[in-house]
């Protein structure tokens, strides 16, 4: 799919024909037809958006580089711009658990669990097990029986559970990026420096390639998964507005 938008940070899937995109250069979410390419509906922010997820099919959440979240509503196909929520640091990631948001920040790292008025119900002490856990957590997905997955810019992903102990560390080499929990024991990530996508068994900790540059795959950046139509969408990192699909068999 070619958007014809440049510099995609990345995407969720809203529904089965309608994708959100997270268009950083100019300030914009837009809703795209997943089918098509073409532009659905769009709205512009306050300032540059950098990760989005879902919060039940009719809100997303956008997290932006004035250290806020943006909550914009969804009613159909046209999208609101609602409550606006400050933080206190630099944050970055965004994955919903429940009826929580969990949110990671850079300089300095942290993890945060909050309501989605934007109380802090926890904080993640990044220093828990006596090292530092992460340095650039840039990007976070959590599965359906609460575990959470932080995909760190320092080389590894780290598996937590829903108190946000550490699980499980995975050294992934090659500068890991988005990533997305499709199942209770799959889990994708974004391998960009070797232009891979990789598969992350927990039960097991294997880790598995299943798709790479004989795919057309290039410096992943991003990606989303559609359950219902079993199809994954990738964000490779370049400003051509590329969203590139694949068809689970």
């Amino acid at each position: 799919m070619d958007t014809g938008r440049e510099e995609i940070l990345d995407i969720a899937v809203v529904s089965d024909t309608r994708l959100l995109v997270i268009v950083y250069a100019i300030k914009k979410v837009i809703m795209v037809n997943s089918q098509t390419g073409g532009t659905v509906a769009q709205i512009t922010l306050k300032s540059k958006p950098r990760r989005v997820c879902m919060f039940e099919n009719i809100r997303a959440v956008v997290t932006l580089d004035d250290k806020s979240l943006q909550l914009i509503n969804i009613n159909g196909d046209s999208l609101e711009l609602g409550r606006s929520l400050r933080r206190n640091g630099d944050v970055w990631g965004v994955a919903r658990n429940e009826d929580r948001l969990i949110v990671s920040y850079c300089s300095p790292p942290w993890l945060e669990v909050l309501s989605i008025d934007g109380r802090v119900i926890q904080k993640f002490n990044n220093r828990a097990v006596g090292v530092d856990v992460f340095k650039w957590p840039i990007f976070i997905s959590t599965s359906a029986d609460g575990m959470v997955y932080v995909s760190d810019w320092n080389k590894s992903i780290i598996t937590l559970d829903s108190n946000l102990h550490v699980i499980r560390t995975y050294p992934i080499l090659q500068q890991p990026c988005g990533i997305i929990s499709v199942s209770a024991d799959q889990v994708l990530v974004c391998s960009q420096d070797n232009h891979r996508i990789l598969l992350l068994c927990p039960s097991t900790g294997g880790i598995t390639s299943i798709l790479g540059e004989q795919d057309g795959i290039k410096k992943p950046l991003a990606l989303t998964f559609s359950s219902s139509q079993k199809k994954l969408y990738v964000v490779p990192n370049e400003k051509s507005g590329r969203i590139q699909i694949f068809q689970q068999q």
